[in-house]
């Protein structure tokens, strides 16, 4: 139940924050085409709100496992191995995205704490707001790439597939 309350609140919010864009940009081209005038904190907080999705979009992208993906050597260098070697590989590669989002998740914490007394031009907030949807999004996307490997570590490379009711 708390899953499905998550998963409505990621595509939720994903989706308020590319309509807020949608609507910032579609005033600020009036505005400065039509009455001539323009506002400084519109393209800021434009500037936020599409930093805010691209990291919390990703998390969802990832749930949806609708990322671009460029595997043409993992696929052909599987297609050579044996499922042992598969296996390896395959843990390799999670181990390595695994780490990097880890450390995505530190250094934008840091960033994000080095960033708090800096204000932003237009609209006077913390740039720390900007910088924590880093962290926020990586936490976001790791709990979604754990949640995938050990659905795709059952689903290939154990028998749980034909035996679904044996203990973990």
């Amino acid at each position: 139940m708390l899953i499905k309350i998550y998963d409505k609140l990621e595509e939720t919010v994903s989706l308020f924050l590319f309509l807020l864009i949608f609507s910032l940009m579609t005033v600020g081209v009036i505005n400065r085409y039509v009455f001539s005038v323009t506002f400084s904190w519109n393209i800021e907080l434009c500037r936020y709100s599409f930093v805010w999705l691209t990291f919390l979009g990703a998390a969802y992208v990832r749930k949806m496992d609708t990322h671009i993906k460029i595997e043409i050597l993992y696929n052909f260098i599987n297609k050579k191995l044996s499922k042992g070697a598969q296996k390896i590989i395959w843990i390799a590669k999670e181990i390595l995205t695994i780490a990097f989002l880890i450390g995505l998740l530190y250094f934008g914490f840091v960033l994000a704490n080095k960033t708090w007394r800096f204000k932003s031009q237009a609209m006077q907030i913390p740039q720390f707001y900007l910088y924590i949807s880093v962290s926020i999004g990586a936490l976001l996307y790791l709990l979604r790439e754990i949640s995938a490997s050990i659905r795709f570590y059952r689903k290939y490379f154990t028998d749980y597939k034909m035996n679904p009711n044996r203990s973990n």
